[in-house]
C-alpha cells in the first residue's frame, strides 16, 4: 500500500513538519528519503520477482508518474527500472 510523511504524521497524531525534524534528529536521514528509499527497495524485489512492468510497480508504488519513479529508483539504485531487471533476470 503506498505510504506518505503525510500518512505517518497522521497515523501518529503529529504534524508533519514535527515529524519529519525529530526523524531527521534521530536517524540523521529525511524522512522522505526514508521512504523512498523503502520504495526502491520494494521496487527491486518486484523487478526481480514479478513480471510487472515497470510502470505498473511505480504506480502500485504511488509514483505519480513512470518518469518519476525512474528518476527516484535510478537516484537510489543508480541504474534505471529496466537496467536492474536485466541485470537481475532470473
Amino acid at each position: 500500500e503506498p505510504i506518505s510523511a503525510e500518512e505517518i504524521a497522521r497515523e501518529l497524531y503529529l504534524s508533519r513538519p514535527y515529524l519529519s525534524k525529530k526523524f531527521k534528529a534521530e536517524t540523521g536521514e529525511t524522512l522522505t528519503d526514508f521512504i523512498l528509499q523503502e520504495k526502491t527497495e520494494e521496487a527491486k524485489r518486484l523487478l526481480r520477482y514479478s513480471d510487472k512492468s515497470a510502470a505498473a510497480i511505480g504506480a502500485y508504488l504511488g509514483f505519480s508518474s513512470h518518469g518519476h519513479f525512474a528518476k527516484v529508483f535510478k537516484k537510489y539504485a543508480g541504474v534505471t527500472p529496466n537496467e536492474y531487471r536485466e541485470k537481475h533476470a532470473r
